[in-house]
């Protein structure tokens, strides 16, 4: 990190705590819940205005720096965050939430509400069969974690609904602190400038992430534990010590006892370990293959034993094998009627439903996993049956506006590890050729894990954006890395010699990422605009 991110990342630290204070103890006002919606607005565009303003004058007067843009996004970004989760109760926009009934009562209720509920209530794991009740199948991490703060909560004498309603807080922590390890990565990677705070934006106001950040189930915290084994392996690519490999060991163990599709982290991850025991064996030094071996032993040791523990626990006690609770066949929401192609498959222009960009709960009427992918990351699984105005026109805008925008990026992130990787080779630069490998077969790992999840459960809710949210991490390096375009120094140079086309190539791809970011911006914003106009909060 260099010395202004030293400096400014405490200031950080401290905006996303405030934030999450501020909310706990706003949501405790009995007078919010009769405060007009638009008041609620009115109130967070007061708060964000001033931010341009102060900005516009740091540059007029010269002072405008790096960290000081930095913080007045990550600080409207923990601005829009707050106020989404104001906004939203307990039981808005949440997947399988279920329903709590207290303290009071031995009931034991279903749903990750019920879960989380079970830990507060009784202060244990589920001593039955988890998969008897559903969303008990999951890893207890979170729900731990999330019981803990209900049993602090009520008892510094917090009212027990309201102490459930801040339930809400942890996400939007780790929402937070999912920024800032965006903001590491991008950091350790060289970004700077106008593109690293592109990349910084998309993770500050995409509305998947901020939908997230009020929801009360693993996926928050799962994302954010993969955003820590992305940065993790960084920094072993760059240096490779047993501390470093222990940092990725905790980060994939917790992110597994958090979720166990977190685990997909691991084919990169054991691609690079891979290449470098490689290197190791080749290098005939036994001193290096033995620490080699002791390293990665350890690693195992340390992973496993975290990541697998609730998979051997329940193993143990109920003889069950890791899986999941779905719906059955009758299920509304049921696909595997349609063929593979039609599921998983390139969408005909018809499925795209371009005249009403949201996701039904119908399989009939949606089924394709890359439509339904697209629409929840912008709207979540919302289905709202009215619409009209300025709303519905800006989503008909938005909608295929988002579309090209993401596709545009994923081939922009994808072509950029292929240019880092092809000139790491050329000037014989290994760990940058190994971080571009890690990144680009991480990126290509979450999507197909993605589409073959959506075929082995085949209902519409298995194909929710929510499940790779950690590839914004991605795209936001792709936004943010101009290491290896084309008008970097040091990579004219290596290639101008050989290439006499690299001044049209650089005109050209200078301009798709000036195009792509653009796009990016606009779509940010407008989508923006409809979460404060649309009445769904």
């Amino acid at each position: 990190m260099t010395n202004p991110q030293n400096k400014n990342i405490r200031s950080i630290l401290f905006t996303i705590f405030a934030f999450c204070i501020a909310a706990a103890l706003i949501q405790g006002l009995p007078v919010l819940s009769r405060i007009p919606r638009n008041t609620v607005w009115y109130g967070t565009l007061f708060l964000f205005l001033p931010v341009p303003l102060i900005l516009f004058l740091l540059y007029k007067t010269g002072k405008l720096t790096e960290e000081k843009i930095i913080y007045a996004i990550i600080f409207s970004g923990m601005l829009f965050r707050c106020c989404y989760v104001l906004l939203s109760g307990l039981y808005d926009r949440q997947h399988d939430e279920g329903v709590y009934t207290g303290i009071a009562d031995s009931q034991v209720n279903p749903g990750h509400i019920g879960y989380i509920e079970y830990i507060y209530k009784f202060r244990k794991l589920p001593d039955f069969n988890p998969y008897q009740l559903f969303s008990y199948y999951h890893p207890p991490l979170h729900y731990v974690l999330s019981g803990l703060w209900l049993v602090f909560l009520t008892g510094i004498g917090m009212p027990e609904d309201l102490a459930f309603e801040n339930l809400q807080i942890l996400p939007l922590f780790y929402s937070g602190m999912f920024m800032l390890l965006t903001l590491l990565i991008l950091k350790k990677l060289g970004a700077h400038g106008k593109p690293f705070y592109t990349g910084l934006l998309l993770v500050a106001f995409h509305p998947a992430l901020t939908i997230m950040s009020g929801s009360i189930n693993n996926d928050m915290l799962s994302t954010l534990l993969l955003a820590c084994c992305i940065y993790a392996a960084l920094c072993w690519i760059r240096k490779k010590t047993l501390k470093n490999l222990i940092f990725i060991a905790l980060s994939t163990g917790f992110g597994m006892l958090c979720k166990i599709n977190t685990a997909i982290i691991a084919l990169p991850l054991g691609l690079i370990f891979l290449l470098d025991f490689i290197r190791a064996i080749r290098s005939k030094n036994r001193q290096n293959l033995l620490l080699s071996i002791r390293n990665y032993t350890l690693f195992g040791l340390v992973a496993g034993s975290i990541g697998l523990s609730w998979i051997i626990r329940n193993l143990i006690l109920f003889h069950v094998k890791p899986g999941i609770s779905s719906a059955t066949e009758a299920s509304v929401m049921y696909t595997g009627n349609y063929g593979i192609w039609a599921r998983i498959g390139l969408p005909a222009f018809a499925d795209w439903h371009f005249s009403f960009p949201f996701h039904p709960l119908s399989g009939d009427v949606i089924h394709n996993t890359w439509v339904i992918m697209f629409q929840t990351s912008l709207f979540a699984e919302v289905y709202p049956q009215e619409l009209s105005g300025l709303p519905l026109i800006l989503c008909q805008t938005v909608y295929p506006l988002a579309i090209l925008a993401a596709l545009c990026s994923a081939v922009l992130f994808l072509a950029l590890q292929c240019q880092k990787y092809i000139l790491a080779k050329k000037q014989l630069h290994q760990p940058a050729a190994h971080e571009a490998l890690f990144l680009f077969s991480g990126y290509l790992a979450f999507l197909l894990s993605f589409a073959v999840f959506s075929f082995k459960y085949p209902y519409t809710c298995s194909s929710d954006f929510r499940y790779i949210a950690v590839c914004l991490v991605y795209i936001a390096i792709g936004l943010s890395d101009d290491s290896c375009s084309c008008q970097h120094p040091d990579n004219r140079t290596a290639l101008s010699s050989s290439d006499g086309s690299f001044s049209a190539y650089r005109n050209f791809f200078s301009i798709f990422q000036h195009a792509v970011r653009i796009l990016i911006c606009v779509t940010l914003f407008l989508t923006t605009v409809i979460y404060m106009t649309w009445k769904q909060w």
